[in-house]
């Protein structure tokens, strides 16, 4: 009798100690996604230039920080989705989930991506 007990008191004691383990392996652990933000400056080092901070980035969710230095106004797209209008000296914020892949980006005001705001951001 005495052994069954102990040997119950083991697997318990045992079973106590794996579960945080297994919960961290099967990916429940309380680790945070990190979020991703990449900086767009519009209009600098030229009017009709983007300026990216990160060349590539991990597929998730991105958070684009469209910063205007240009005399004009400019917008952002990439994966269908659009900033609002940006005017000089303003910001705005467009929040995407990207996928694995080549990612083209423009500025959509007429003429501006035909005078070099556009590019591709590798996603990983």
């Amino acid at each position: 009798m005495r052994r069954r007990t102990f040997a119950a008191a083991a697997v318990a004691a045992g079973l106590a100690l794996a579960a945080p383990f297994a919960a961290l392996a099967a990916g429940t652990g309380t680790t945070a996604a990190k979020a991703t933000t990449i900086t767009v400056t519009a209009g600098k080092p030229t009017e009709f230039h983007f300026t990216l901070s990160k060349s590539s980035v991990a597929k998730g969710s991105v958070t684009f920080k469209v910063v205007n230095k240009g005399k004009l106004a400019h917008d952002f797209k990439i994966a269908g989705k659009k900033s609002s209008m940006v005017q000089p000296g303003k910001s705005a914020t467009l929040k995407v989930t990207l996928k694995p892949g080549k990612m083209k980006y423009q500025c959509t005001v007429p003429g501006h991506a035909a005078a070099g705001m556009k590019g591709t951001l590798t996603v990983k």
